[in-house]
C-alpha cells in the first residue's frame, strides 16, 4: 500500500509540472536564429537518443529491463514490457560570436517528461509532453538617420522574441502475435504555445522624436499526428554466444494545420517608468491557420547480444527530412527551405545482466552503466543570405544505475540516473552570420515498475 501510495504522489507530481513547463517554454532558448519560421526546433526524442546522436526511428528496448522511453517513433512503445516513466531538466549555453564580438548566456529548463506502459501482450502507449519548438532572443543594433546624406542622429533597434510551441502526446503501438517482428504505431498530438515579438526604435533625446514600438502576439494551437514502423531480424548469428540483431524503422508525419490568432499593437511612447504611451497607430487581430510541412525518416540499429541475451553493444544510424518549403504563416509563405538530418549512435554496455542467478549476486556497479556516444548534421530550414545554416553535434552520455535492479527474484523497482551532452556548432559568421557554439546538458531519470499487473504472489 505504501509503494502504491507513492506512486501516485509521484503521477501527481509529473502532472503538476504541465503549467510549470509550459511556463519554462517561454525562454527555452537563446538563439537569434528563432526569430525564423516557427523557432528552433527542440528535437527532444528522450535521454537515450540525446546521447546518441539524436537516433532512434530504429531503437527500441530488449526483453529486459532497464527500459527506456523513444519518442521518435511510436512503434517502439510496444517494446517496454513494464511501465517506464521519464522526466528531465536541459541546461544550454551558448557562445554568440558575429564580427569579431562574443556573448556568451546559460539557462536551464523542462527538457521532458513521458510514461510508456505495456498492454497486454501486443499492445503498448505513451503519454508525456515536451517541447516541439522555442523562441528566444534579444538584439540590439545601431542606425543612422540621414537628411541630404548628412547624419542627424542615432536610432537604437532592440529586437524581442519570446515563446515557443509544447508537444502533449498520446500514442498507441501494435504488435500482432501472428506477426511479431513487425510493431506499428501511431502519436495524436495537442501543440499549444505562444509566439511574442517585439520591436522598438529608440531615438536620440537630442531628435525630440516619440520612440516607436510593434508588438506582434501569437496563439497557437491544433492536433498533429505522427506514425512509425519498426521491422525487426532475430538472431543472425550462427553461434550461441554471438547474437545479433538488426531493426529497420520509418516514420511519417502528414503535417498539420495549427489554429493561429495573430494580434499586432503598433504604437508610439516616450520612456518612463512604467512606459508612457502617447499614440497608437495600429491596433488589430487577424486568424489563421499555419501550415507544418510533411516529414519522413528511416533508420536502421545493429545490436549485439552476448551469450545470456543480453544487449552489449548498438550501433543506430537515421537519416530524416522535411519539406519546410511547403511551411505558411497565415496564407504566407515562410522562406524557409527543406531540412535534411542524419545521426549517428553508440551505445555499450559491459555486462547488462544485472543479476546473477547462479550466485545470487548484483553485477558489478560499473559493468551495469549504459556508455553512449554520437553524431548528428542538420540542415536547418534556414537559408540566410544566400547561405544554408547547418548544425554539427557531437554526444556522448551515461546510464548510471541507482537502488536496487529490477530482475528475478527481487522483483523491485530499477531507477537509472541519465547524464547526457552534446556539444556543437550552428551557423557560421561567414557572409554576416552568427556562430552559436552550444553546450548542452540533459539531466533525466528513468523508472521502471510493475503497474498495472496483477501480482501472482505477495
Amino acid at each position: 500500500m505504501v509503494v502504491f501510495l507513492k506512486r501516485i504522489s509521484f503521477f501527481i507530481a509529473l502532472l503538476c509540472m504541465l503549467p510549470a513547463a509550459s511556463c519554462y517554454a517561454q525562454s527555452a532558448t537563446i538563439s537569434p536564429y528563432s526569430r525564423y519560421g516557427i523557432g528552433d526546433i527542440a528535437g527532444q526524442n528522450g535521454v537515450q537518443s540525446f546521447s546518441m546522436g539524436g537516433t532512434g526511428i530504429a531503437l527500441h528496448n530488449d526483453s529486459l529491463s532497464p527500459y527506456f522511453i523513444n519518442l521518435k517513433n511510436p512503434a517502439s512503445y510496444v517494446f517496454n514490457k513494464v511501465t517506464t516513466y521519464e522526466a528531465g531538466l536541459l541546461n544550454n549555453n551558448i557562445q554568440l560570436t558575429s564580427e569579431g564580438q562574443s556573448h556568451f548566456n546559460n539557462n536551464t529548463y523542462f527538457g521532458y517528461f513521458a510514461i510508456a506502459f505495456p498492454i497486454g501482450n501486443t499492445l503498448g502507449a505513451s503519454f508525456g509532453m515536451r517541447p516541439m519548438s522555442n523562441v528566444g532572443y534579444n538584439i540590439n543594433t545601431t542606425g543612422n538617420i540621414d537628411s541630404n546624406g548628412t547624419s542627424i542622429g542615432t536610432t537604437n533597434n532592440q529586437y524581442i522574441g519570446t515563446g515557443g510551441i509544447n508537444q502533449l502526446h498520446v500514442g498507441l503501438a501494435y504488435s500482432p502475435k501472428f506477426f511479431k517482428n513487425v510493431a506499428f504505431g501511431a502519436n495524436v498530438s495537442y501543440l499549444f504555445g505562444y509566439l511574442n515579438y517585439t520591436e522598438n526604435v529608440i531615438y536620440s533625446p537630442n531628435l525630440l522624436a516619440f520612440n516607436s514600438q510593434k508588438i506582434e502576439n501569437v496563439n497557437i494551437h491544433g492536433f498533429s499526428t505522427d506514425y512509425g514502423i519498426m521491422y525487426t531480424i532475430g538472431r543472425l548469428g550462427k553461434k550461441h554466444d554471438s547474437l545479433w540483431q538488426v531493426v529497420f524503422g520509418a516514420t511519417a508525419s502528414m503535417g498539420s494545420n495549427l489554429f493561429a490568432n495573430y494580434n499586432l499593437l503598433s504604437l508610439s511612447y516616450v520612456p518612463a517608468a512604467p512606459q508612457n504611451n502617447i499614440d497608437t497607430v495600429q491596433d488589430s487581430s487577424a486568424g489563421g491557420r499555419i501550415k507544418i510541412p510533411m516529414s519522413f525518416g528511416g533508420g536502421i540499429t545493429i545490436i549485439k547480444r552476448d551469450k545470456n541475451n543480453n544487449n552489449q553493444w548498438m550501433f543506430s544510424f537515421d537519416l530524416a527530412w522535411q519539406n519546410w518549403s511547403q511551411y505558411s504563416f497565415l496564407g504566407q509563405n515562410g522562406s524557409l527551405s527543406n531540412s535534411k538530418q542524419m545521426n549517428i549512435g553508440f551505445q555499450y554496455i559491459p555486462r547488462k545482466n544485472y543479476y546473477d542467478n547462479k550466485n545470487g549476486k548484483v553485477q558489478a556497479f560499473f559493468s551495469r552503466i549504459h556508455y553512449r556516444w554520437g553524431f548528428s548534421v542538420n540542415q536547418t530550414y534556414l537559408d540566410l543570405n544566400n547561405t544554408l545554416v547547418k548544425d554539427y553535434c557531437a554526444s556522448f552520455g551515461v546510464g548510471i544505475p541507482i537502488g536496487a535492479p529490477y530482475a528475478p527474484p527481487m522483483n523491485t523497482q530499477l531507477g537509472i540516473l541519465n547524464i547526457g551532452v552534446q556539444l556543437g556548432q550552428l551557423g557560421d559568421v561567414t557572409n554576416d552570420l552568427l556562430r552559436e557554439r552550444y553546450a548542452k546538458v540533459l539531466v533525466a531519470f528513468t523508472f521502471n515498475s510493475r503497474w498495472f499487473q496483477k501480482r501472482l504472489y505477495n
